[in-house]
């Protein structure tokens, strides 16, 4: 035959079948004319076993081929643990991937649906960087357009009612307390820096703070706001974006987001970014004007439609603008693009992988990981109102009720893509109900354990000269099986991007481990099996440990 048909080995899903399968005799069967349990006999009479690794292979119905590995290759599994290297897959071999992630507009705070996508691409990050990939956290800071035209007026409105001004927030405004409570902390310096920009000074009743301000200074503020005019709406919105801004890194500080790189839109279209790239797909035919506007012709490239990157009034599109950013990111010789965006733009890809194949790269370089919308809860109750903005609940506010750790191991339970429920009465409690509590306890449950055995002068021996023979135990096997699976679920993940696939196993690693500890002693038992269980647990702690740090949720050692 030309081809063999790949090699398959799975875990069994009933144990007694072994401890790995493989399907490869059934797909042999037709080529090679045999039946496949002749076939099978063939393979395994042929097996060689030099290092003694199996314990058994058996044939089992129609032909599969079943795998147990000998005491002495899950002795080895446990010991390898105790290297540095464990579980550290070099997949990347320095690969340089840029990861866009959050990029929430700087007009309000982050929602939960925002720290979703921020947890999954800086947990994307921490697992392909400890993968050896060289990894690049990025924030594209929308600061142009409508919606910051649209801040800036909502900002203003802020700023005079704060100065005792009466005035209508705009219909399209953006009405959270959040925006009245920032004016009113910048009103004095806002002032200040608009009377500079005048030429004038301050006038002395506005240079002490005062809430309210009283008659005089409301009219002198009233003045200068006048006098300010458009200009001073426009030096306000760009100053309420950078204050929000702001509180957007403070949040994601509270929450272990990382964020190397900070670009902004504005800076792309004062640099000519955005302008060389339609120059550039002007000059290779792919940009043609049409009913006064421009269009790129993004149908040849696998769209459903051409898209408007000018309008006819002259204005850009935001399409426009994202052409221009994804050619620059390529161009600062990142050799794979990875955006972390909403459910709502999942029909965005296609365009602008089709604007980066126009532009002469590679399509392949670019890929997207889609965010649903999170469900939020409190013992199955909706939670729809936030406090500071009206409309939705913040990320902050989250993160104050049940913690850092809860919120980031919630939001990666579940792959992005798929919808989600966080409910924050069980994130929040202190219990085996919650699944980042029942983690986090195994392993300060293993602290506690190896501070007892210092306490009464035990010593732990490294895993090669411990009697690792004396791990009998089912509980005792099912606890090295699944410590010899971390690598490949730690590979596995990288290699799909997926991090909820760490706390899958992390969760069924802390489960084994507690039925374990509850069903077998380890401290008061005869001195090589009180070894022997003292490396094993010390084993499950390092993996959980290194499990943790991948999703940023600390590995707590007492609780």
């Amino acid at each position: 035959m030309d081809s063999l048909p790949p090699l398959l080995l799975e875990v069994p899903k009933d144990p007694t079948h072994g401890d790995l399968a493989s399907t490869v005799a059934l797909g042999l069967a037709r080529p090679e004319r045999k039946a496949p349990a002749a076939i099978a006999k063939l393979i395994v009479d042929h097996i060689e076993d030099p290092d003694g690794i199996l314990a058994a292979v058996e044939i089992a119905g129609p032909g599969f081929i079943n795998f147990r590995f000998s005491p002495r290759f899950w002795a080895q599994c446990l010991a390898d643990v105790e290297r540095d290297d464990f579980a550290r897959p070099n997949v990347g071999q320095g690969t340089k991937i840029l990861i866009e992630f959050v990029s929430a507009n700087p007009t309000g705070p982050l929602h939960v649906g925002h720290g979703r996508g921020a947890v999954l691409g800086d947990g994307v990050a921490r697992l392909l960087a400890y993968a050896g990939y060289d990894v690049t956290r990025e924030y594209y800071v929308n600061d142009a357009g409508k919606q910051v035209e649209t801040l800036a007026r909502s900002a203003y409105a802020r700023l005079q009612q704060a100065c005792g001004i009466e005035a209508e927030l705009p219909d399209d405004g953006y009405p959270g307390d959040y925006l009245r409570d920032l004016m009113l902390a910048q009103r004095d310096a806002l002032l200040a820096e608009l009377a500079a920009g005048l030429g004038e000074v301050v006038p002395g009743v506005l240079r002490a703070p005062a809430t309210p301000l009283d008659e005089a200074a409301s009219d002198a503020a009233r003045s200068l706001l006048a006098r300010a005019g458009e200009h001073g709406q426009a030096l306000v919105g760009r100053r309420a974006a950078a204050w929000l801004l702001d509180q957007i890194k403070d949040d994601m500080r509270a929450l272990a987001v990382e964020i190397d790189v900070f670009v902004s839109e504005r800076a792309l279209h004062e640099q000519g970014v955005v302008q060389r790239a339609l120059e550039q797909l002007t000059a290779a035919g792919f940009l043609y004007e049409k009913d006064g506007a421009r269009w790129v012709a993004s149908e040849r490239f696998g769209d459903e439609k051409d898209r408007v990157v000018e309008r006819s009034n002259g204005e850009l599109t935001y399409f426009a603008a994202d052409i221009g950013y994804h050619q620059q990111k390529l161009a600062r010789g990142f050799d794979q693009l990875i955006d972390v965006w909403g459910a709502d733009h999942h029909g965005y890809i296609p365009r602008v992988a089709a604007a980066i194949e126009a532009l002469g790269m590679a399509r392949e370089k670019f890929q997207v990981i889609i965010v649903q919308l999170v469900r939020l809860t409190r013992g199955g109750e909706p939670v729809r109102m936030g406090k500071r903005t009206g409309e939705f609940v913040t990320l902050r506010e989250v993160v104050d009720e049940v913690g850092a750790d809860a919120t980031r191991f919630f939001f990666l339970m579940r792959k992005g893509d798929s919808q989600m429920e966080f409910d924050l009465a069980l994130a929040a409690k202190q219990s085996s109900e919650n699944p980042v509590f029942y983690v986090q306890y195994a392993h300060a449950r293993i602290c506690t354990l190896f501070d007892k055995a210092a306490a009464a002068g035990v010593t732990v021996p490294a895993a090669v000269a411990a009697p690792l023979e004396l791990l009998t135990e089912a509980e005792e096997q099912e606890l090295v099986k699944l410590l010899a699976q971390f690598p490949d679920v730690i590979e596995d993940a990288a290699r799909e991007r997926e991090p909820h696939r760490i706390v899958f196993q992390l969760i069924e690693l802390a489960g084994a481990f507690h039925r374990c500890y509850n069903r077998h002693r380890i401290l008061d038992v005869e001195p090589a099996l009180r070894e022997a269980r003292l490396v094993l647990a010390g084993a499950v702690r390092r993996v959980l440990r290194i499990g943790l740090e991948l999703l940023g949720v600390r590995a707590p050692e007492a609780m």
